[in-house]
């Protein structure tokens, strides 16, 4: 068993080598064991273009590992390596999309890849390692380019823990990544003497083992040597920042930061606004629904907050269709409190709805509905996979078909109930509202019914009586009253009765007196006259007469059928 050499005195020995001289490496600390190390041929700085050399380090637990060229995801020049299956590696160069998983460049200009002697996964498994030389990486695909001379270069890395993906096609599809970095290298202080594998030198110098061969070609391949790919020389290894060997390391896109704000937004446009809404219409209680929407205004904003941190570290503020939109939306709703406040004003003063009223509803409801479309962007620009894609859209959706639902129902109910749009909002006017008319109850018009009746036959026979020369006329209430007169006879009131009020009926008697016998005899001259019914003049001749009812009698006798 060789024994291990002190990492001081391998990178001694690095400096010393022909080939090496001052291999840059960076080791995130939240990375698990990632290291990037990265080193520029003299002649290759000079010339502006030619091979520049990176090594990927990571235990074989992580899926795979990526690193890139660029201020970010987008428009990167992204190198990714993963595990074949077979012991060996597959190395895939790739363009950064932006809002999709990266895909392998197949351009002319893509990334020209060699995986150098010492590629592989290590003797006991545990550590897959990708020397890598690359022809081109001064430029690539989209218009990206890096000066070898540059004393600030921008890379990122990102890596995905996982089973192996055990393929060796370069176009495998990868999940995205569970974190990631990105840093700035002085590639000055990079250059190495020697146009030739600078890790080579460093394993052999640290007593590596292994023999590994070339094999990528020009387009990055497989590597088929079974190194242990455990030399990662340099002048430090800096950790997660380092500026004083060259390399400074910046937190990079925050994975955190991207799901706080893609759970509150998602919150607030598929849930919170839509339910706010609609407190107004089941409580009936404008501060509650003004407290709620206040709550869900602030944590938009909050939202709203991280999604601009995570688009600038991204490099996607402004440059893509959800970070447009959702901008757009936010601004749009600064205003919807504003106009709130002039309806409820609106309302307290005129108790129903105005323009101003309608305008902040529909506003917010299209906005809301902008809203909840453009998180589905968004996750599709996060590169979501399937279950938050789901679950949003669930959520989404039963909330937009509980919310049309009631609605609909509430429209219904008011057209019935004909309270019209006056009567919907908040709550009851300060002043209390005049009882609403409601149909006079049935005894009530029968008392005032038998009213009517009891006048008409007083005055029917004052006018008969005072003008006897007169023909005799009678209608329908002079009968009933003839009638009456006949069943009944008041009897005299005598002054022993108390008070002298009380007046009792009783059945007709022989007449006792002359006046009582001349009533008698005009009740008989009723008995046999042919009594005309007015109206009856201008009936035809054997046609029957039209009889006029009083209104109050037709209500009656209109209430008593519908019992």
């Amino acid at each position: 068993m060789k024994a291990a050499v002190p990492s001081w005195l391998a990178a001694a020995l690095l400096g010393a080598g022909s080939a090496a001289g001052a291999i840059l490496q960076t080791c995130p600390s939240r990375a698990g064991g990632v290291c990037y190390s990265i080193a520029v041929p003299t002649s290759s700085a000079d010339a502006g273009s030619g091979n520049i050399y990176f090594q990927i380090t990571a235990p074989t637990t992580f899926q795979w590992v990526a690193l890139g060229t660029g201020t970010g995801m987008s428009g990167s020049n992204i190198f990714v390596m993963y595990q074949d299956g077979k012991g060996n590696l597959t190395l895939s160069p790739r363009l950064g999309q932006g809002h999709f998983m990266p895909m392998l460049d197949t351009s002319s200009t893509a990334a020209k890849l060699t995986l150098l002697d010492g590629s592989g996964v290590s003797s006991d498994g545990n550590t897959m390692t990708a020397n890598v030389a690359c022809a081109n990486c001064q430029a690539w695909s989209g218009g990206g380019s890096m000066s070898l001379k540059s004393t600030s270069a921008a890379w990122i890395g990102a890596w995905k823990e996982g089973s192996s993906l055990a393929t060796t096609s370069r176009s495998a599809s990868i999940n995205q990544h569970d974190d990631n970095t990105a840093f700035r290298v002085d590639l000055t202080r990079a250059t190495v003497s020697s146009d030739s594998n600078p890790f080579t030198a460093s394993r052999d110098s640290a007593g590596g083992s292994g023999s590994g061969s070339n094999s990528g070609g020009n387009s990055g391949g497989n590597s088929n040597g079974g190194g242990n790919g455990n030399g990662n020389g340099g002048s430090s290894s800096g950790g997660d920042s380092d500026s004083g060997n060259g390399i400074v390391t910046s937190s990079g896109p925050s994975n955190t930061v991207l799901v706080a704000h893609g759970v509150i937004m998602a919150m607030v446009m598929a849930a919170l606004y839509p339910l706010g809404a609609l407190l107004m219409p089941l409580v009936r209680k404008w501060w509650l629904h003004g407290a709620w929407q206040a709550l869900s205004f602030i944590l938009m904003w909050v939202g709203f907050g991280l999604g601009v941190v995570t688009a600038k570290e991204r490099d996607e503020l402004f440059n893509q269709t959800h970070t447009i939109c959702g901008t757009v939306v936010v601004c749009l709703l600064a205003i919807q409190p504003a106009l709130g406040v002039l309806h409820h004003v609106h309302y307290l003063k005129t108790n129903r709805r105005g323009l101003i009223s309608y305008v902040h509803i529909w506003w917010g409801r299209a906005l809301m509905a902008l809203g909840v479309v453009n998180g589905g962007l968004g996750l599709q620009l996060a590169g979501a996979g399937n279950g938050p894609v789901i679950a949003y859209g669930v959520v989404a959706g039963v909330v937009f078909v509980g919310y049309a639902a009631f609605k609909v129902r509430d429209v219904v109910l008011r057209r019935r109930e004909g309270g019209g749009a006056a009567s919907r909002f908040t709550q009851q006017p300060t002043a209390t509202p005049s009882p609403p008319l409601r149909p006079t109850p049935g005894s009530t018009r029968k008392a005032v019914a038998a009213v009517s009746r009891l006048a008409t036959r007083n005055a029917v026979p004052m006018r008969t009586f005072m003008a006897p020369t007169v023909a005799r006329r009678a209608d329908f209430v002079q009968e009933l009253y003839l009638k009456e007169l006949k069943a009944y006879k008041p009897t005299p009131i005598k002054e022993t009765d108390s008070v002298g009020q009380v007046s009792v009926f009783g059945l007709p008697k022989t007449p006792k007196s002359p006046e009582e016998a001349d009533l008698a005899s005009s009740l008989k001259e009723y008995e046999s006259m042919a009594v005309e019914v007015e109206g009856q003049e201008g009936a035809a001749a054997g046609a029957p007469a039209a009889v006029i009812e009083d209104w109050l009698v037709e209500e009656e006798e209109e209430e008593a059928a519908h019992h």
